[in-house]
């Protein structure tokens, strides 16, 4: 028996030397990130002109967009959306801003399909473009939606 006891508190002995023997891992040395912000805004200045970004911002503003009640426009918009998003690059991100301004249904595949973009820029736009659509998706939509009654328990026992 006491070959067990004095077996079982060597390992105790052994198992409490290796836990606090081990390094302590520190996750980060300081809390204070702006420096990492700051330098990856001077990265991104960088990769995006800012000439680039004003031509952007003026040729989602330049576009003339169509009312919900012109077919012929929208389905001309949504064409040369396409084909601009086809392009990549500039283009798509000038296309998905196009799409944020425009707000309108037609525009959820193009937008859906930024979502999964390679580019960050065209994703975040995406999902700004699709934070319009979320909740009910008509007004009369929730008269069409009844909620159903509960079960009832007893007549399942």
């Amino acid at each position: 028996m006491t070959q067990a006891l004095s077996g079982a508190a060597i390992a105790v002995v052994i198992a409490v030397c290796w836990v606090l023997g081990r390094p302590k891992r520190t996750i980060l040395r300081s809390t204070d990130t702006s420096a990492i912000a700051a330098l990856n805004r001077g990265q991104m200045e960088l990769v995006i002109p800012a000439e680039a970004r004003a031509k952007a911002q003026r040729g989602a503003a330049s576009i003339q967009l169509p009312s919900p009640s012109d077919r012929r426009g929208r389905l001309q918009l949504l064409s040369q959306l396409e084909r601009s998003f086809l392009k990549g690059g500039l283009a798509r991100r000038e296309a998905m801003e196009i799409c944020v301004a425009w707000g309108h249904r037609d525009a959820l595949p193009l937008i859906r399909r930024g979502l999964r973009d390679a580019d960050s820029q065209v994703a975040l736009l995406a999902a700004g473009a699709m934070d319009g659509f979320r909740g009910r998706t008509s007004p009369g939509s929730a008269a069409a939606q009844v909620a159903k009654p509960p079960r009832n328990v007893s007549r399942t026992r």
